[in-house]
């Protein structure tokens, strides 16, 4: 489906690179804010997070400055003609190498680009705004030193855009130039700014920059207009001190500053918190899984998001399930990742078993029906496909088993619709995690540090049709190894077990996922949520399941919050010991001597009400 420029506006965030011949990158971090003629774009890499500890120009580093050129950003126009897009630059941080030009494959919500210059797909996914929501763009000129500047807006996302001081020859590439150059000339060369951000009730806050110590910044005060075609935005000197930079507009599409800002972006008014648990959260066991919408976590609305994170508090602690509506992933990456999983398993096993999981150092590919035993070691009656961040095996350490290379199936299309799935899930992960970290009353980027390059695993799960089947095991009773899981299932037969030790039917809701609580989360929360046990039942019907493990970084030392001498949980190990005890080619090679249980494993289902029943009773609840 084609569509003209008018069809683009809104935040895009990347969900996926893929180049033929090299992994997919799903981690570089990418958003493109398109507005009525200008653009922003900000491209940042994992291992840039964190890495910048100057708090202002002046005391960027040689090694900074080196960290900062691995960034792409750049504004301007974007021009489209048919299918055929362009983005041409007028502020320019650093280039993208793919080139300035792509196709355009318009599935709403979902944007699929196809190289021209270079060979390329990037799936790129739009963040919901609400109707009628300011849009608008302008380019401006700042009148101390003529710098241009690209302002737009979508709804309450904003994109900002400031020239450096000096210019870059023609075809020189910046890293090579701040490696030439003296410290202040590499300062010089990296002062360019390509934010984006947030409108709030206290201001245009900047979220994430070129120039780290700009975020968490004001840019535009409330009650900012352009009046006579000027603008004041707060900017800062080499060394810090705060400034207002005036601009004079040249260009002006669309409404930036309206005179009457929308609810959503005014000081919030008292707000209802969500709906309590049922009366039998007062000590009960619950019966019922709750339904929390998220799609208050980041949006700027402090309100809102104050009543989401309250309802994840208490379904974390109570439950430890719940259904999450408002995660924002579109309609067409879900649609896309069925089809092409149903196309997979539908192939003779042969041609499945070709990519067999046991063939990969990294535990990836295919895994037939009788691979795994959960719960009374019995056989599971389905079939899978396991993947996660798809890596360049000689950039991972001997130490970190469970990281790599994806390994692929010769089917056209499969890895890009698996990937960008992935992607859209694990960007809902890092907004839960934002709003398990405010639950557990740390700030909101507390743990962003801690997921640069995990492990987490996507599943594409297949159970068969089986008209024999008479409440037989589809996946059998167990907790989740992780943090937390999001399941996108296609039919019911999910059970979650409650404090009582009984099986509680978890049907799916429309257009939600599944979110429950892992061993690290209740872990690191010091017990106070909750890895509930779950278990497949009852699977006569054909159905699939996708579940995406979101897991923390391989080295992450967890210690429950609060309790600096508690005994550490090395989270990868965790994940490849409980891993090791569930796969029968693992088994097999441990039993041979070939592989070995990481120190201090812990056995299966050492968390959950299941080990907690197990402790008090005795009795097997499965």
């Amino acid at each position: 489906m084609n569509a003209d420029e008018g069809s683009y506006p809104g935040l895009w965030q990347r969900l996926l690179l893929s180049v033929p011949g090299q992994p997919v990158d799903t981690l570089t971090r990418v958003d493109w804010l398109q507005g009525p003629v200008f653009y922003v774009d900000l491209r940042q890499p994992p291992a840039l997070s964190g890495k910048v500890l100057a708090s202002c120009l002046a005391e960027v580093t040689p090694d900074d400055a080196a960290l900062l050129v691995t960034q792409e950003g750049f504004a301007g126009r974007f021009e489209c003609t048919g299918n055929t897009a362009e983005w041409h630059r007028e502020v320019d941080f650093r280039p993208c190498p793919l080139g300035d030009r792509g196709l355009l494959e318009s599935h709403g919500d979902l944007l699929i680009e196809h190289g021209i210059a270079a060979d390329y797909i990037e799936h790129w996914q739009r963040e919901p705004a609400a109707p009628g929501a300011p849009h608008g763009s302008a380019l401006f000129t700042s009148r101390a030193d003529g710098r241009a500047v690209i302002l737009v807006r979508h709804g309450n996302r904003f994109g900002y855009a400031r020239a450096r001081g000096i210019t870059i020859p023609g075809g020189a590439e910046l890293p090579d130039l701040v490696a030439r150059a003296d410290p202040d000339l590499a300062r010089a060369l990296v002062d360019c700014e390509i934010s984006l951000g947030t409108v709030t009730a206290h201001g245009w806050r900047i979220d994430r920059s070129s120039l780290p110590w700009r975020e968490g910044e004001l840019l535009i005060l409330p009650g900012a207009s352009l009046a006579a075609a000027r603008l004041s935005v707060r900017d800062a000197h080499p060394h810090g001190l705060p400034f207002e930079r005036e601009l004079a507009l040249v260009e002006l599409h669309g409404s930036l500053l309206p005179a009457e800002e929308p609810a959503a972006s005014r000081p919030a008014e008292p707000c209802a918190l969500a709906p309590a648990l049922p009366v039998e959260a007062a000590g009960a066991p619950f019966t019922t899984v709750p339904i929390v919408d998220i799609s208050a976590l980041g949006s700027g609305d402090a309100a809102a998001e104050t009543a989401a994170v309250e309802a994840l508090h208490r379904a974390a602690s109570h439950v430890g399930f719940l259904h999450v509506t408002g995660h924002g992933i579109a309609p067409a990456v879900i649609e896309r990742l069925r089809a092409t999983a149903q196309t997979f398993f539908a192939q003779p096993v042969a041609t499945k078993l070709e990519s067999y999981i046991g063939g990969s150092t990294n535990h990836r590919g295919y895994v037939p029906e009788g691979e795994e035993t959960l719960g009374e070691g019995k056989r599971d009656r389905k079939e899978a496909f396991d993947l996660a961040l798809d890596l360049p095996a000689d950039s991972i350490a001997p130490a970190h088993p469970m990281l790599g290379p994806n390994q692929w199936p010769g089917l056209p299309g499969f890895r890009e619709d698996v990937m960008a799935y992935y992607g859209a899930a694990f960007a809902v992960g890092r907004r839960l995690l934002r709003g398990f970290a405010l639950a557990l009353g740390q700030p909101g980027d507390s743990f962003d540090h801690l997921v640069t390059a995990p492990p987490s695993q996507l599943r594409l799960i297949h159970y068969p049709h089986d008209a024999t089947a008479q409440d037989a095991p589809g996946i059998g009773a167990h907790t989740d190894y992780e943090c937390f899981t999001l399941l996108l299932a296609s039919g019911p037969g999910l059970e979650v077990m409650n404090g009582a030790g009984e099986w509680v039917d978890a049907p799916p809701v429309p257009g939600a996922l599944v979110v429950n609580i892992g061993d690290m989360m209740e872990y690191w929360s010091g017990g106070k949520f909750i890895a509930t046990s779950h278990r497949v039942r009852k699977v006569a019907e054909e159905r699939y399941s996708f579940p995406l493990f979101f897991a923390l970084d391989y080295d992450t030392r967890l210690r429950p919050l609060g309790q600096r001498d508690a005994e550490p949980i090395r989270t990868g190990e965790h994940l490849f010991a409980q891993t090791i005890q569930t796969f029968r080619y693992l088994k097999d090679k441990a039993a041979a001597g070939t592989l070995a249980l990481p120190p201090q494993a812990r056995p299966l289902s050492s968390f959950g009400q299941e080990a907690r029943h197990h402790r008090h009773s005795g009795s097997n609840p499965a």
